[in-house]
Formats: C-alpha cells, structure tokens, sequence
C-alpha cells in the first residue's frame, strides 16, 4: 500500500531523458501545435506557558473568538472536559467554564455557540502525502467493486466533464477484474479519441486506452521497462498491449507522453485540495514523501501557499530516501537550513526498509505462506540501514521509516535501539510506519525505545484485500493477528495516525474521523453489523484514537507543545463537529461532519447556514 516506494526512482531519470516532462510541454500538445485580561480571566491561564502572552498583549482585551454553551474535549489529561474556549491572536487564552470566559467577551469578539457540538482539537495527520494524493487522485473516482459499476461511472463521468484534452481517474480495485487487468478496448468505447490513463487504487498499475498507447509510441513490438518487474501486458493470442500498465516505469512511460506531471499541475492540484483538507478538520501534516517532484520543489510550494496566506495547516515534511548509491544526510541537513519557517518545516529523514504484501516484498520472519520460497527482502541492505539511522540519529535528525512486515518492524527497531545506544542522549521523535505485522516480542520495544507506532487505521478492516491478498500470503495465524496498536499503547509506547492517503489496498481516504472510527470498530465504513477484524483486543477506545490522531500524531512530529491538545498558551487548531462523539454510535462516527477548522486562529472551513 506505498504509493511512493516507487515513484521518486523514475521521477528524475524521466525529467533527463523527457525535456517534455520538466516543462510540462506534453506530447499532445506538441502534436497539436506541430492590553491586559481581566482578574478572573489571569487567574484562569495563570499555569499557562510565558510565550502566550504576546497573544493578549492588545488594546482590546477581549478575545477575537469565543467558543462556548457545548462540550470541549481538550485531550489535555489534566482537564479532559471543558465547556469554554477563548481564542487571541494565533493561541488559546483560555479554557474553562462559561462563567470564566465572560471577562473576554470583547465588542468585537466573535462568540461560537457550540448548542451541544463538540470542540476538539485539530487532527494532526502522522503521515500522508499531500503532494502526491492530490496530483494522482484527480479525475473520476473509481473505488468501486465491479467491472459494471466502474464502467457505469466512466459513463456518468463522460456526459458530466464534457471535452478534454485527457481523461484521468484513481482508485480502480484489482478484483473487480481478471488477474490480467482491464483492457483497453473497455475504455475505447467510451473514448475513442481522447488519451485515458486511470490509476488502480494502489498507483503500481494504470488502466489505459489506444489513443493513450498511440500516443506513447506503444505497440506489439516494444520493450517492456522492466522485463518481469514493469510491462506492457500482452494479449496471449495477437501479442497487443490490452492496456493495462504494471508498476510505474510503464505508467511513467505512457503518462509523460500523454501528459507529464509539471511542477504547475502538482501546485495546481495541492492548491484545489487544500479546501478538502481543511473541511477533514486537518490542521498539521507530516508529508511523508513527495515523489512526484524533487523535495525543494515541493517545500517551494508549500511555502508559497504560506507566503499567499492560502496554506491551511502546518507542515512538518521529509526527504523520502531509498537509493543506496547516495547519502542521504546532507540532502535532508540542506533542506532543513532552507525550510524552516512558521508553517512549513523540513525536518525528517524517511526510509523504506521493505515493501508490501501484494508484492512478496514485505519483509518477513517467515516464508510467505503462499510462496515458501521467499521471505520477503529488504530495500536497503540492512548494515547500510543501520547506518544512516546511527548518523542521522547522531545528526539530531528524526527518522521515519516504512516498516511492513514484523522482520521489517524488528530490523527497524533494532537500527533504533543501535542508535541509541551509539550516541548522546537526546530528545527523539522516531516513528515506524504501518506496521501491519508485529512480532509479540517487538511490542513493548515501542514504549521502551521512544519509537512511535504510526499506523493507518483505516486500514484495519476485514476487507477484499485483506481477505484475497494478505490472508493468502501470510497464512491464517499471521493474517489474523494485524496491527497491534492496542498492545503497544499498553506497553507504554505512543501511537500516531495518519491516513496515507492516498495510499490503500482497498480504500483511500484522507478523512481523519473514518480512521479514528474504524480504529475503534475494526469494522468497515456502513456496516455496523458486519465482522471486525482479529484480534478484536486491538480495537481502540474512542479517546485512545482521537489522542492518536492529535497529541500522539503531535508528539511524532515534536509539535505537542504547541498543538494536539486545547490548552491555554497552545496555538489555535481547533475543529467544531455537529456531534459530541462520545455520545454517538460508533458506526455513525464518520457521519460527523466537520463545521468549523480554525488553524493559527484562522477559520480555515466553516459550514454556511
């Protein structure tokens, strides 16, 4: 389910090789052109951390919004209840009661009355890839179960966008066709003149027709990319490509000819999420790669959109590195000294240590069940993992790391705990990410090496994938015993979610409140009286998953002092749902919707009446 283990490998070797491809010049288009708070209120911020102050330094005392009349839930452990919430500047002044907060009714303060919704924090996401999710995902949405029902949606999508240059989608499930892909001829009927390249859900395949292979040059008689690995499929019987483009070489080949990714369809394409993000209740994002153009590119937009005032959450991002033939230290140094301002910061080190279980490249501590032969392999030879995780560590650099498989888990935790013990004390904010299979041994390492659990919750369902691919390669025993999130927070250790979006096996989303469900159900969206996914002991409380989408995905980033709880002194973040969630049904959790986000003290979402 890595959507970008792969992407960032050809991303540069195309822009050499394609001048087309950085000037965003396609194929196409070159065809076609040949003062003070009163008493009470002091009193009540009194503990509150010195740096608040600037907030209230102002002539007019009173708040700039007042939340009130409805539940606040802080995530503070302190005070986990509140009724009122004053907000100054870019912090929180104050959190209490409604009697307290009235000294800070100011003429001009804008007063919110809650009348029963709830107050949270705003959601810190602990990883996912913004960049990436709103270039891949534009198009028609293709998340559905059959042939039929994504050919019907192909249909309503045509009479919906009319003429354009290039059709594209996302989502499409590999069972809703054979084990050879779709075909071309499917997409042809719809549009014949118009190229199409439509992602699977997981970006390793794309769904193409004749005028996109035309285009690219592609015939019976040309080479695959990557002969076993990265290919055209073949019709047995005439040796035609059908259409269906396995991994991303053959995507990239075929996209770039169509249409590259420039580096102004990616702004364009973060710019138009942005409003999503914030209707989600998001208000801080570890970007945990950004593939598709080179990381200052990528930073660059991120700081532009805070320059413009447009930037709707925080960003805390990474160099995402997997290729051994650099080192990748004075890369991420280089961009944490060039991107280091209020909103946007470059500051993590991402590795890969294995891959997935679609592939068989998860790393395992036994054979795969379907293929004894294999155990799964290591993306980066594991003494030169070990390595740059010992130098970064020493560098105070944090590092985040893709961990898959339990060997992957082990092996990640074993570079930590190497780390540790190779170098000075310092303040580390480690992170293993997915972490689909732990080890029982592995769990309480968690807590005792500092290293946060950073899943994606969402994912922890009983789904098609899960039932036809996991359970298939791993065995019943292994299948059945996913993410141990539960027992690592017994452990002692932190938890941090993130939906990394818009990576999935079967859906993909970046909604922080269908994770948090889910993460307490193990069951799928709509169907409450459905099955759960074993073992059910790792389903979450309510309050344990809403901590982990706030002050553990906080924690993780190093932010907890500023945001994922509602505390006096703490920056802004603040989201407004329609419902108190814990007087809800938790099937119905997701249903929520999202009425206000507020982000450094600016409203950023807000539901008209």
């Amino acid at each position: 389910m890595c959507v970008g283990c792969h992407w960032a490998n050809f991303r540069d070797d195309v822009r050499k090789a394609s001048p087309a491809a950085a000037s965003g010049l396609t194929r196409r288009q070159a065809l076609r052109r040949g003062a003070g708070f009163a008493a009470s209120a002091v009193a009540a911020t009194a503990a509150a951390p010195a740096f608040f102050a600037e907030a209230v330094a102002a002539e007019d005392a009173g708040a700039d919004i007042v939340f009130r009349n409805g539940p606040v839930y802080t995530v503070d452990g302190a005070r986990p209840w509140a009724r009122a919430v004053a907000v100054k500047g870019k912090r929180i002044v104050f959190v209490g009661d409604e009697a307290g907060v009235q000294p800070l009714l100011g003429p001009r303060t804008r007063v919110v009355d809650l009348s029963g919704k709830m107050l949270l924090p705003g959601f810190v996401e602990g990883h996912i890839h913004p960049l990436i999710g709103a270039t891949l995902t534009r198009g028609v949405d293709l998340q559905l179960n059959s042939r039929e029902e994504i050919l019907a949606a192909l249909e309503a999508y045509r009479e919906k966008i009319g003429s354009v240059d290039v059709v594209r989608g996302f989502g499409w499930r590999y069972f809703a066709f054979p084990a050879t892909g779709p075909r071309k001829e499917d997409l042809d009927a719809i549009w014949p003149d118009v190229p199409v390249i439509l992602l699977a859900i997981d970006a390793h395949s794309a769904w193409v027709n004749s005028q996109a292979l035309a285009l690219a040059g592609v015939t019976r008689d040309t080479k695959d990319p990557l002969p076993g690995f990265s290919v055209f499929e073949r019709d047995p019987a005439s040796g035609e490509p059908t259409g269906y483009l396995v991994e991303v070489p053959a995507i990239m080949q075929v996209n770039n000819a169509v249409e590259p990714f420039s580096a102004d369809y990616v702004a364009e394409s973060l710019a138009q999420w942005f409003p999503k993000a914030a209707a989600a209740g998001v208000t801080t994002v570890f970007d945990a790669g950004m593939q598709l153009v080179p990381e200052a590119e990528g930073f660059g937009m991120y700081a532009k959109a805070e320059r413009d005032g447009t930037l709707p959450f925080r960003v805390v991002g990474s160099y995402y590195y997997n290729n051994p033939e650099i080192d990748p230290l004075p890369v991420i140094q280089a961009l944490r000294r060039e991107f280091h301002s209020e909103l946007v910061k470059a500051s993590v080190l991402k590795l890969s240590i294995d891959g997935g279980d679609a592939q068989y490249t998860a790393a395992m501590l036994a054979p795969y069940s379907d293929k004894p032969g294999t155990s799964g392999d290591t993306l980066l030879p594991p003494d030169l993992f070990a390595d740059i995780v010992r130098r970064a560590d020493r560098a105070g650099l944090d590092i985040h790391i893709h961990a898959y498989g339990d060997r992957g888990a082990r092996l990640s935790l074993d570079a930590i705990e190497a780390a540790i013990e190779a170098n000075p004390p310092r303040d580390r904010r480690n992170a293993l990410a997915h972490l689909i299979l732990v080890d029982p041994a592995d769990v309480p390492r968690f807590g005792k090496l500092g290293a946060v659990a950073q899943v994606s919750a969402q994912w922890a369902v009983p789904d098609q994938q899960w039932r036809d691919v996991t359970r298939v390669r791993w065995g019943e025993a292994r299948g059945d015993a996913l993410y141990s999130v539960k027992a690592i927070l017994d452990h002692g250790g932190v938890v941090s979610l993130g939906t990394d979006w818009p990576a999935a096996g079967y859906y993909s989303t970046w909604r922080p409140l269908e994770a948090i469900e889910i993460a307490t159900t193990r069951r799928e969206l709509d169907k409450p009286e459905g099955p759960r996914l074993p073992p059910f002991e790792q389903a979450l409380s309510l309050d344990e998953a809403l901590r982990a989408n706030t002050m553990g995905a906080a924690w993780q980033l190093g932010m907890d002092h500023e945001v994922g709880s509602i505390e006096a002194g703490k920056l802004a973040d603040l989201v407004v749902l329609d419902r108190n969630l814990f007087e809800a049904a938790p099937h119905d959790i997701h249903r929520s919707r999202v009425v206000m986000t507020v982000m450094n003290g600016r409203v950023t979402h807000e539901e008209r009446a």
